[in-house]
């Protein structure tokens, strides 16, 4: 029974931890690690999470990826691009909840809070990590116009669309939960063409920051 369960959305973006396991290096975590691919799009990622974790019940789940970042004042980002962050929220996005054209009924739940231990020992060992709140839509944002009203209704910093439903089935099962994200691109009408650019590297400052977690373990 792996003790992590260690989850993205597709292999790019676990691929340098994948290597670092299969290494001499890597050898001792990877005893007590098991890495998958849960797809892209909440819905997968809901589905896929919860069936590994039933198979495989490992002790808590931890989601890497790339995210997102919402521009501040003045576009000050609160995340560099290529720069890593632990998520300690992740808040459910329904873009027409927000534009007051349809509601959520109120047992549906919209928020994840990560595990506070988790959450700090991630910081503790990712160095020059931040703190940052997910937020988390069915689509991508492209509209700057939606962007603030995402981050006004969430206080979020960062976008993904996989970590709260990942986070959901981890939290239903009983099991500590954390999310380690690599900013690959501002949210905004380039988001798309930035994220190709920088997606690898992002990955790769994620990865590295859990390679640090998993070797102080």
């Amino acid at each position: 029974m792996p003790a992590t369960l260690l989850l993205s959305a597709w292999e790019p973006e676990i691929a340098p931890l994948r290597r670092w396991l299969r290494s001499a290096a890597g050898r001792r975590p990877a005893r007590v690690v098991h890495l998958a691919t849960v797809g892209v799009g909440a819905v997968d990622a809901g589905i896929a999470t919860t069936a590994l974790i039933h198979r495989l019940r490992p002790r808590c789940v931890l989601f890497v990826g790339t995210a997102g970042v919402f521009p501040g004042p003045r576009g000050v980002l609160p995340v560099a691009i290529d720069d890593a962050a632990v998520v300690s929220r992740a808040a459910l996005v329904a873009t027409g909840v927000l534009r007051k054209e349809s509601y959520l009924p109120p047992p549906l739940m919209t928020e994840v809070v990560c595990d506070r231990s988790l959450v700090s020992a991630l910081l503790h060992a990712a160095t020059g990590a931040t703190v940052a709140t997910a937020a988390c839509p069915l689509a991508i944002t492209r509209s700057p116009v939606l962007a603030r009203r995402i981050t006004r209704a969430t206080q979020a910093t960062v976008e993904n669309l996989e970590l709260f439903a990942v986070g959901r089935a981890a939290t239903l099962a009983g099991l500590p939960f954390a999310a380690l994200v690599g900013v690959a691109n501002r949210v905004g009408p380039r988001a798309h063409a930035e994220w190709k650019q920088h997606h690898a590297t992002a990955s790769a400052a994620a990865c590295a920051a859990v390679q640090s977690w998993l070797q102080r373990r």
